[in-house]
């Protein structure tokens, strides 16, 4: 196994896809917005009342996952994955599985999802690791992964800032590294490197 700890950066490209796309979403929500009030007002509808609010709520939601993003693009540093001798952890905001340990992992395969080349990361309970999910997104996320793919951890090498190649080499090195036994965060002469708050 590697004596440090590897990060993965997202790529801009992706990130920038992204900040469009929420751009888009907020835009479309403050529309509806604008439209269920007006129904309201004149009809005093209550699907129209309904829709003002979920069409609030969108905003709000799709706003913040815009700053989210904004804070990608200002802050690159930041990595989106992180292989370190504990296991890995999915920083991906609202939808990354954090971390998973290496002792959970049980193989790595390429697949496809929605027409998109992604690594699969197999794991030996995925239930376990779509329960604890702190979020009630993330769960979705994790479970719609493993009823597609087979298994919640799915990464897609198409939003990192890096070749597939290298990722997957990278995840077998680790895996093929691991001591069963091992206690996370206690490798002989290995300090954990510090990890950005998700």
């Amino acid at each position: 196994m590697p004596d440090e700890s590897v990060d993965f950066y997202p790529s801009r490209a992706h990130v920038l896809t992204l900040a469009l796309a929420t751009l888009a979403l907020v835009v479309l929500c403050a529309i509806a917005a604008r439209l269920g009030f007006d129904a309201a007002q004149t009809t005093g509808s209550r699907f129209a009342l309904v829709a003002v609010s979920a069409s609030a709520i969108g905003v709000l939601v799709f706003t913040g996952m815009g700053l989210i993003v904004v804070r990608r693009l200002l802050l690159p540093d930041w990595p989106v994955l992180t292989l370190d001798d504990d296991g890995l952890t999915d920083w991906l905001p609202n939808l990354g599985v954090e971390q998973v340990l290496w002792s959970e992992v049980t193989g790595i395969r390429e697949t496809r999802l929605a027409f998109r080349r992604v690594l699969a990361v197999d794991v030996s309970d995925p239930r376990a690791v779509v329960v604890r999910q702190r979020t009630f997104v993330r769960r979705i996320a994790a479970s719609v992964n493993a009823l597609v793919v087979g298994t919640p951890v799915v990464l897609k090498p198409g939003s990192i800032d890096s070749r597939p190649e290298e990722l997957t080499a990278a995840l077998s090195e680790f895996v093929a590294g691991y001591t069963p036994g091992h206690t996370p965060g206690h490798a002989p002469g290995h300090t954990p490197s510090a990890k950005p708050v998700a």
